[in-house]
């Protein structure tokens, strides 16, 4: 049976656990402390260099990052009934790349320079320039959602599933604004009353964003008594 290394709070993650949970696959599941730097071990190490959450092992192969992930786990499992995940259409196809790259590329980095520096023990709360940052991130989502329900078309696909993990924590830490950006907030609504990620993504959601809340309020505690 596959193993996956993860981390419920973590965004990637559960991207992993829904789409495994949609398509059937059974994954022997091992908690992974990121915070604790578990992921620094050799052993771990040696599955992925980049020391991230999470990894998928299958003994004679290991694969970190969840959309490479999810990816794979569509092309070994995928049946007929799981099309809609990762339609043949080669355009949809581009689609879902586009957005899972944004999702790598600009949305979960936006994520991650709260994270960090939170994790660090320096940040005590969002600065103008992060607030700034994730509202850009939101209007870019907005005008994507103009050409569907979803964000590769009017079909849920894994490219929401993998958006959704990341923007439940930024919307936790910062809630999406929803006269600016009604399209994301109908979406984000949308996929929170889907069953799996009622059941995967929430709780883990909500696990990850009182974790960053209760270190920011520590740490703006130990601000004040240094004054």
């Amino acid at each position: 049976m596959p193993v996956l290394y993860k981390s419920d709070a973590s965004p990637p993650a559960r991207t992993v656990l829904m789409v495994s949970e949609l398509l059937g696959v059974e994954l022997e599941l091992r908690e992974l402390n990121p915070v604790l730097r578990e992921q620094d071990a050799p052993p771990y190490r040696q599955k992925n260099p980049m020391r991230t959450v999470p990894v998928l092992d299958e003994g004679d192969f290991s694969l970190a990052d969840s959309h490479a992930i999810v990816l794979y786990l569509i092309a070994k499992y995928g049946k007929p009934e799981h099309m809609y995940l990762y339609p043949d259409d080669i355009r949809i196809r581009a689609r879902i790349h586009l957005i899972l790259f944004f999702d790598c590329g600009v949305l979960f980095p936006r994520l991650r320079t709260v994270m960090a520096p939170t994790y660090g023990g320096k940040l005590g709360e969002l600065s103008k320039r992060m607030i700034h940052n994730i509202d850009d991130a939101y209007q870019m989502l907005e005008e994507y959602l103009n050409d569907g329900s979803y964000l590769a078309g009017d079909a849920m696909t894994i490219a929401d599933l993998s958006v959704l993990t990341t923007i439940s924590s930024l919307h936790g830490l910062h809630p999406v604004d929803e006269k600016r950006f009604p399209k994301l907030t109908r979406w984000l609504e949308n996929m929170n009353q889907k069953e799996v990620c009622q059941r995967i993504n929430a709780p883990g959601s909500q696990l990850h964003v009182e974790g960053l809340k209760a270190l920011m309020a520590h740490h703006r505690e130990n601000q004040k008594s240094k004054l």
